[in-house]
């Protein structure tokens, strides 16, 4: 399913190279709605950033620091987050393409280490509970795949733009890679318990893996791996934030905007009571922004933007749309 939905984005995107959902707002309905579409995914990328922060955080709180509040937590992340964004975005994505490969190896390596502790019969009855609530009512459950929203800012960042089909489909691809195996191993392992519990669960399985009296305990080096990859992830969001704003009201690189930002995500961040209210965000706001925003919204416009792209075909002959014309 996620893959005909990547495939639909990457056909729709096609007649406009160069050019992300924000841009083609604007050819399909003007600065107005150009504005509310960039506000719409700014507000989605804080409160993403922000909530992921504030989850991880307690998580890190609750196992390792119970010592240290959240808010010293989160600073730290932000700290790195913010001379991340410093950087660049060039310097950003050549780095989530390094980290992603030790995401995978930290994946796949738990998994198999813990077949000794499967049992397999955690995968019956294969339909669940039966045909329309796995393939209609689970529809819902394709807010997993929230990182389809990044495939609408790709585009631009790409040197050879007849290649972006193909980074988003690998992309997409190396996603369900990660969410199956991750699903598969709490699904496997016993004991069961492990798939109820919110905070961490692949953490608690890597506690499972033991080699002998030597290699032990081996959590702690999964656990590096993935504050890196969270922190990667967390800054291309970052930069995806600022970029928008920038383009936006048409402002020149400048720190402030990246303060303005960090000092947002902070107070956001810590607006949750718990961790009951930062598990509703979690598991149903985010759900239904997903479905509305990425999926509904995002997908009417690249639609609507092509059909007008069509007319004006027909009328003028070629269409030639760049970003100096918006």
């Amino acid at each position: 399913m996620q893959f005909g939905i990547v495939y639909l984005i990457s056909k729709l995107l096609g007649k406009f190279p160069r050019l992300d959902i924000v841009d083609i707002s604007n050819f399909l309905g003007g600065k107005w709605l150009k504005f509310t579409i960039g506000i719409l995914f700014i507000l989605y990328f804080i409160f993403t950033i922000s909530i992921l922060l504030r989850s991880f955080s307690e998580g890190l709180k609750i196992i390792f620091f119970p010592r240290t509040s959240v808010p010293v937590i989160m600073l730290l992340f932000l700290i790195a987050i913010v001379i991340s964004s410093k950087l660049g975005f060039q310097a950003i994505s050549r780095s989530n393409l390094f980290i992603i490969g030790f995401v995978l190896f930290t994946l796949f390596f738990i998994f198999f280490a813990n077949i000794q502790n499967f049992t397999f019969q955690g995968m019956l009855p294969l339909l669940g509970e039966g045909v329309q609530s796995t393939f209609f009512a689970g529809l819902s459950n394709l807010f997993a795949f929230g990182g389809i929203s990044y495939l609408y800012f790709l585009s631009p960042y790409l040197k050879d733009e007849k290649s972006y089909r193909k980074v988003a489909l690998i992309s997409t691809g190396m996603s369900g890679i990660c969410l199956l195996i991750s699903v598969a191993t709490l699904l496997f392992l016993s004991p069961t318990t492990i798939i109820q519990e919110e905070i961490f669960p692949i953490y608690l399985a890597s506690r499972y893996i033991e080699f002998g009296r030597f290699f032990q305990r081996l959590d702690a080096v999964f656990l590096l791996i993935w504050i890196i990859s969270i922190t990667s992830f967390l800054s291309i969001s970052f930069c995806f934030t600022t970029k928008i704003f920038q383009k936006l009201f048409r402002l020149q690189y400048s720190k402030w905007y990246i303060s303005l930002f960090s000092i947002i995500i902070f107070g956001v961040g810590l607006l949750p009571k718990d961790m009951y209210q930062i598990i509703f965000l979690e598991n149903t706001v985010y759900q239904y922004i997903i479905l509305i925003l990425v999926l509904a919204i995002s997908l009417s416009l690249l639609v609507f933007a092509n059909i007008k792209y069509n007319k004006l075909e027909k009328k003028k002959g070629v269409v030639s749309i760049d970003k100096a014309s918006l």
